[in-house]
């Protein structure tokens, strides 16, 4: 294949420009317009500093979540406030600890789930600060 420069008077192979320019180039194949590009989709969506907030704010919440449901499970007297019961739940209940524990029990599991959660964004956010770090690297 050989292309005329906008500009020069002779043809050049693809080979002449280099790698990127030949990359760059659109070919026509028919009827479909087939481009075809250096540019590959990142999957970089953040830079480093909000990257690394966000590997601080999930290493926190894992640790504070993870101790929450631990003393949720352990039906801990002073996280009673934040056991989501009623007067009613204790006066229709023939034996009121057991359902009061099962509420303990609940809260604590989703505190379980909302640290998995946190170590999902501290994950994503890992691999956002190795990508912005790859990136440095690369010459544009």
């Amino acid at each position: 294949m050989q292309f005329e420069r906008k500009g020069g008077h002779k043809p050049i192979s693809p080979r002449g420009r280099g790698v990127r320019h030949w990359m760059q180039l659109h070919v026509l194949k028919g009827k479909n317009r087939w481009a075809i590009s250096d540019k590959m989709p990142s999957l970089l969506f953040c830079g480093p500093k909000l990257a690394a907030c966000g590997i601080v704010l999930s290493t926190w919440g894992v640790i504070m979540l993870s101790m929450l449901g631990i003393f949720f499970s352990a039906k801990s007297a002073v996280l009673i406030e934040d056991v989501p019961f009623t007067e009613e739940d204790i006066r229709e209940d023939k034996n009121p600890p057991q359902n009061i524990y099962g509420l303990y029990n609940q809260v604590g599991i989703n505190c379980f789930i909302a640290a998995a959660i946190y170590v999902g964004v501290g994950a994503v956010s890992l691999c956002q600060v190795r990508l912005n770090k790859r990136q440095e690297y690369m010459v544009t």
